[in-house]
């Protein structure tokens, strides 16, 4: 979506609205198979003092692969976006986005913080146990039904074990 600023540029305290269903699909990546549509995108471009700052809550249902068990399950992402707008050739803004003109794409700002604010690797539940390395049973639903191998400087104590 593009945003057009001409109205609020000069205007302190000037406001312009938005709600939209942002594309934000390509922020499906790593753990993340795919982003359910439709996201949602609320916020405003507000001049304060002849800074502009781009806000806005995004909300959006990702489906996503365990990275401990590989099963699918829904993960909802809601993220507060919060940065400040820049005319192109004001120096470097590390912590903002320019101006193109007078306008500004809000989708792109939108997907480059979704996509910052991910976590790189998403369990379908905190105590996930994940799968057996040997067997790939998953921890979760059973136990594994492998020998637990013996350290072989332990062997010669096993075999008096086996011995009673």
């Amino acid at each position: 979506m593009i945003i057009d600023l001409r109205e609020i540029i000069g205007v302190p305290g000037g406001k312009v609205s938005f709600d939209f269903e942002p594309d934000i699909t390509e922020a499906a990546q790593g753990s993340i198979v795919q982003i359910k549509k439709p996201a949602r995108a609320a916020g405003n471009v507000k001049n304060n003092a002849g800074i502009l700052t781009f806000s806005a809550n995004v909300d959006a249902i990702c489906e996503c692969v365990c990275a401990r068990c590989l099963k699918k399950f829904e993960h909802p992402i809601s993220q507060n976006i919060s940065v400040n707008l820049t005319e192109e050739g004001e120096g470097e803004n590390p912590d903002g986005y320019f101006i193109q003109g007078d306008k500004i794409d809000a989708n792109e700002i939108i997907l480059t913080e979704i996509i910052l604010g991910l976590e790189d690797t998403l369990y379908c539940k905190e105590d996930c146990k994940g799968l057996c390395q040997k067997c790939g049973a998953d921890l979760n639903n059973e136990p594994c039904k492998c020998k637990k191998e013996v350290d072989p400087r332990l062997a010669v104590l096993s075999q008096l074990l086996d011995n009673d």
